[in-house]
């Protein structure tokens, strides 16, 4: 039975796909945290674009290391920075539109 419910929040795979040298790359896999939007709320957002959309969807990360291979802490300052990465950037939105519709993409 499916039972409706606010904005559920979930935690979610995902793969970065960082870009390496001779056209390859190297395979990550994340996991974050993301609030699934109802349609009005991303319709509202999406105008802003995405950057909006994932500071305002992202409640955490799994497997995100530091230059130290420490925990990256979860901050809107290392939000900001992790953006700023086209790779990341692309991958986020990708996990986060297969989050909301169920959908796990495998490497």
């Amino acid at each position: 039975m499916f039972t409706v419910m606010k904005n559920p929040v979930v935690w979610w795979p995902l793969v970065i796909k960082v870009p390496i040298d001779g056209g390859e790359t190297s395979d990550h896999e994340v996991s974050l945290q993301l609030e699934i939007l109802n349609e009005d709320e991303y319709d509202e957002i999406a105008v802003m674009g995405e950057k909006a959309i994932l500071k305002r969807v992202i409640k955490g990360w799994k497997h995100i290391d530091d230059v130290d291979k420490k925990p990256l802490k979860f901050t809107p300052e290392n939000v900001d920075m992790l953006l700023k990465k086209s790779f990341v950037h692309r991958s986020f939105m990708v996990g986060y539109l297969n989050a909301a519709i169920g959908v796990v993409v495998k490497n």
